[in-house]
């Protein structure tokens, strides 16, 4: 992501300290170029800046936080196919609080959210299809 588009992405959302670059070093261990953290409700408009600058959705999952810090944290991770560039956005969610879906933005979040729902519990408000996908 340009230096442009990390600022139409920070002004857009009104967050001046929304993405950090990680140096190289932390790309190496982590696997990320960039790591960022947003509230809940930022997620729809984020997502459709990532998509408008060419990135797809690579994967969503969520961490068990609730014994530490009694949340549970949304780690979406967006990446581009013209090169390497991996995001990860992190969201921390205090239960029963629900996160809007972004399936109608990027196609794939439809399976990784019924996934986190099934498995954990998050709902996805605005999903069409929050049905189970592997548990009875």
């Amino acid at each position: 992501m340009s230096r442009e588009d990390i600022t139409l992405l920070k002004e857009s959302l009104g967050k001046e300290e929304l993405l950090r670059t990680l140096d190289d070093g932390e790309y190496a261990k982590t696997g990320f170029n960039y790591r960022s953290q947003a509230t809940h409700d930022a997620i729809p408009a984020i997502a459709q800046i990532y998509l408008d600058r060419g990135y797809f959705l690579e994967m969503l999952t969520c961490l068990d936080r609730l014994a530490d810090d009694e949340i549970f944290r949304l780690v979406y991770a967006f990446n581009r196919f013209d090169r390497c560039e991996r995001h990860a956005l992190a969201i921390a969610l205090k239960p029963p609080q629900a996160v809007a879906t972004i399936s109608q933005i990027h196609r794939s979040a439809n399976w990784f959210e019924r996934e986190v729902c099934e498995m954990f519990g998050v709902h996805f408000d605005g999903h069409q299809n929050l049905k189970r996908l592997l548990l009875p």
